[in-house]
C-alpha cells in the first residue's frame, strides 16, 4: 500500500511531496524532511501520529 504526504498538509509552507510505501521508513524520510528543512525536530512516534490525525490506520503503518 502507498501513501503520499505533502509537508504543506502539516502547517508548512513548502511543496515537498513524498510518495511512498506506507510504512515507518517512509515516515521517517518526512521527519527528516521536517528537521533538514524546517529546522524541527519530531520524534518519529510524533510524525507517526501526526500521519494518523489526517485519516491513516496507525495499525496500517506499523504492518507494512
Amino acid at each position: 500500500m502507498t501513501i503520499k504526504l505533502e509537508c504543506s498538509e502539516y502547517g508548512f509552507e513548502c511543496d515537498y511531496v513524498l510518495e511512498g510505501a506506507k510504512s515507518v521508513s517512509t515516515l521517517e524520510k518526512l521527519r527528516e524532511h521536517f528537521e533538514e528543512e524546517h529546522g524541527i525536530e519530531y520524534s518519529s512516534e510524533f510524525v507517526i501520529q501526526m500521519v494518523v490525525n489526517k485519516g491513516h490506520s496507525r495499525d496500517s503503518i506499523l504492518n507494512e
